[in-house]
């Protein structure tokens, strides 16, 4: 299970002490999650149960997502009056249609697997409990090719972008000093439920 509020958490306790803010507070994310997308090495998701958020953002950085038939995938930051922040809108706009990702980015509705498979942003589906065998499958199959052969075809099939993932970055910091927004995430960070903002 991938559900990433722990960077919520951080801004809030950022802010309560009026800590400067800027896109410096992205970089470290945004260098691992672009270190994921550029490898030259093929890289695999297996994701099982809820994957919203920076889960869901960290998944679209990998060439594969294979998900467990219960997982569920979603951009709740609308709620809190935010954008995916870690390169979510630019990576989705890459690798699934534009219409899924208008549906994911406007509503804050989640999807599950089988209709993630019929969207593209998935590409196998594993039963219950199964994912993590199917996964080391595909790797198995991956690794028996030509390793700069794959990464040539990444190049192709994965371009990365930059300048949107900048821009992202830009506006998501221009959210976070809204008002509504340190509201939004002042009730997330006090919500003790086991699944805030759970759609």
């Amino acid at each position: 299970m991938a559900i990433c509020g722990s960077f919520i958490r951080q801004v809030w306790a950022l802010r309560q002490v009026n800590a400067p803010w800027g896109s410096a507070n992205f970089s470290n994310a945004s260098i691992e999650s672009n270190a994921i997308d550029a490898s030259p090495l093929t890289t695999i998701a297996a994701v099982h149960g809820v994957t919203f958020g920076g889960g869901f953002e960290l998944a679209l950085t990998c060439d594969l997502i294979i998900a467990d038939k219960m997982a569920r995938f979603c951009f709740p930051e609308l709620r809190l009056g935010l954008i995916p922040n870690f390169g979510g809108i630019p990576r989705l706009r890459r690798d699934v249609g534009n219409a899924v990702v208008r549906d994911l980015l406007l509503t804050g509705r989640s999807i599950n697997a089988t209709k993630a498979l019929s969207a593209g942003l998935v590409s196998q589906v594993a039963a219950e409990g199964e994912v993590l065998r199917v996964a080391r499958a595909t790797a198995a199959q991956i690794v028996k090719f030509d390793r700069t052969t794959s990464a040539a075809a990444k190049r192709f099939l994965k371009p990365i972008p930059h300048e949107e993932l900048r821009r992202e970055i830009e506006v998501a910091c221009e959210l976070f000093e809204k008002p509504a927004v340190m509201e939004g995430l002042r009730k997330f960070v006090e919500d003790k439920s086991a699944h805030p903002y759970l759609p």
